[in-house]
Parts: structure tokens; C-alpha cells; sequence
């Protein structure tokens, strides 16, 4: 099968297509024909050697960890899915013809849902549950900010965030980016690259803050949204774009009485209550349109390359998806 590897760590430009053996699937696993796979900031840095993503075992490594497709092969004990089935999920090697995932990873979809759209969900709309419904706990009718917002997490928070009844406020880096933001609902956008994020909070929640902050990108972002959080606010980190090292002013937090929480999915106790998420209320809303995952560029096996090299600069909205 043809798939993406890398030989060495010195990112896109590592990327190769060849070659790559078809494995069988071992007991609990699923093998699927992969439609469509979901490029992610991770990928970008494992091209770097600083990430071990799904499947890791060292080098050559074929990048990949989310794909949609149909079900080829069926380890032993996997119950559920059949050859030809469409399904979702997390996997290893998505940037690939075949990908190997958990049974318990893989989620069906329904026909109304093309690969293509089905490919964008798991990490992005995992993660944005993950921080919405089960760590925050939105409520309907609380100030809930998306910084930034245009992103794969963030356009599948800002969406996510207005089907849970909140109010939603949500940042990019320029005008366009903005614009694009206002497109997907009734919500609030800044320019943070012009604009006092936290006083602009303040304007738009008459002087409030927001109920809800997610920080999507470390260092910078999450001092941001301290500075906007509401008193009893909560605020959620799962991005490090800007930086790991985001300092904690003790008084805010504890002058807000605000509550901290650091999610990484995959190894989240509440990782499997969010892909029932997924599977329950995402799914249904993306096939009932609801909700409308934000798909940046799609690109073949060769094009990967050129699509972790634009992530690199961060001028993305939405997602990058492939198509083996």
C-alpha cells in the first residue's frame, strides 16, 4: 500500500510516499480502507521527533492518527463491525491506503456523512466535548470563549459551544479569519492581533467575563484568558502553539475563584465518555447539519508534505484533511 512515512526528524520536508507493508490486525483491532484522514498539530510534531504519536514504534513511522473509511479486516474478538462497514475513529498510520485502529476507538457513521467531513471529528470534536461537556460543563446561556477559534478544535468548539445554548465569543489572528469565524453562528469575534482580548471580553459581557474560557494555544492564550474569566469561571488548556511555559498568577485564580483543568485526550479518564459523545450527539448533529465541520484544504498522500509546512505557520481555518 502506498502510505506517508518519515525516515528522520527534521519535519515536512522528512515526509516521504512509498511502499509500506499491509499488516493483519491483531486481537481487538479493526484494519479499515481509509477514505479520508484528518491532518492534526501533532503530526506536524512528530515530523519533529517531539511527539510519539498512535503506533509509535520508531523509525520509519507513518504519520496519521484519525481517519474515515470502511471496515477491511476484523481481528480476533472484535464484535460489531463487518467488512464494508463505515466507520471513525482513532487509528495508526492514517495517512495511508489501509489504517489500524481499536475496535473500541472506532465509532459507525451513517451514509449522510461523507469521509471526507467524518475525517475531521475525532481529535477536533473529541477534544472540544472533552472540554465543553465533560470538564466545563457549558450551560445554556453562559459567555464561553473560543482563543483562538480557528482552528480544528477551535471551529469545532465555537460550533459545539452554540448547540450546547452558549454565548459564544471567539478569536483569530486577522480580519479574515474573523470574518470566516462569524459565518458559523451567532457569536462574538476579535482580532487579537489588534485587540486587548480580556478588555474586549469585558465590553461584549458588560463587564462580567466569561463563564467559560478554552485555551487552545499555551503560553499566550491561557494568560488571556485568565484575565477574561468570570468569578467561579472555568477554564479549560489543551494547546501549547505559543508556548509551554504560561505563567500563573495565584491571586487571579484565586480572586476569581476559577478552576483549572489540563486535558490530553487520549489519556483522559473521561476519554471514552466523549466518544460516546461523539457518537450520540456529534455524529447526528453533523448528519442533521447542525453542526458543520470546517474543512481548510484537502490534499492527496504527495500533498501532506505542503499541508504540515502550513501548519507550521499557523494560517489555517479549520482542518486539512487527505484523501490516499
Amino acid at each position: 500500500m502506498k502510505a506517508v512515512r518519515i525516515h528522520e526528524y527534521i519535519g515536512p520536508a522528512s515526509v516521504r510516499v512509498e511502499q509500506a507493508e499491509v499488516l493483519q490486525p491483531s486481537a481487538g483491532e479493526v484494519r479499515i480502507r481509509v477514505g479520508a484522514a484528518g491532518i492534526n498539530n501533532s503530526d506536524l510534531q512528530t515530523s519533529y521527533g517531539t511527539y510519539r504519536g498512535y503506533g509509535y514504534r520508531g523509525l520509519p513511522h507513518i504519520l496519521g492518527q484519525e481517519a474515515a473509511g470502511t471496515v477491511d479486516a476484523i481481528g480476533a474478538q472484535v464484535k460489531g463491525f463487518v467488512p464494508g462497514m463505515r466507520v471513525v475513529g482513532h487509528v495508526k498510520g492514517a495517512f495511508a491506503e489501509m489504517a489500524m485502529g481499536l475496535a473500541t476507538e472506532l465509532l459507525p457513521i451513517p451514509d449522510e456523512v461523507s469521509f471526507e467531513v467524518a475525517a475531521t471529528l475525532p481529535i477536533a470534536y473529541l477534544t472540544a466535548s472533552l472540554a465543553l461537556i465533560h470538564k466545563a460543563k457549558v450551560q445554556p446561556g453562559e459567555w464561553v470563549l473560543v482563543h483562538p477559534g480557528s482552528g480544528g478544535v477551535g471551529t469545532s468548539a465555537v460550533q459545539l459551544a452554540q448547540l450546547l445554548g452558549g454565548q459564544v465569543i471567539a478569536t483569530a489572528g486577522n480580519a479574515a479569519k474573523v470574518n470566516s469565524l462569524l459565518e458559523l453562528g451567532e457569536l462574538q469575534g476579535i482580532d487579537y492581533s489588534i485587540s486587548d482580548v480580556a478588555a474586549e471580553v469585558y465590553k461584549i459581557t458588560g463587564n462580567t467575563g466569561v463563564q467559560v474560557a478554552l485555551d487552545g494555544a499555551g503560553k499566550v492564550s491561557f494568560a488571556h484568558c485568565l484575565e477574561a474569566i468570570a468569578n467561579n469561571g472555568r477554564i479549560v488548556s489543551y494547546g501549547t502553539t505559543t508556548g509551554m511555559d504560561a505563567a500563573l498568577p495565584i491571586g487571579k485564580l484565586l480572586g476569581r475563584n476559577a478552576t483549572i483543568y489540563g486535558i490530553a485526550l487520549w489519556y483522559n479518564s473521561d476519554y471514552q465518555a466523549s466518544l460516546g459523545t461523539l457518537r450520540d450527539l456529534v455524529i447526528p448533529a453533523v448528519a442533521e447539519g447542525k453542526l458543520k465541520p470546517v474543512i481548510d484544504e484537502v490534499v492527496d498522500l504527495e500533498g501532506v508534505s505542503g499541508a504540515l509546512a502550513r501548519m507550521k505557520k499557523r494560517g489555517l481555518m479549520g482542518k486539512i484533511i487527505v484523501v490516499p
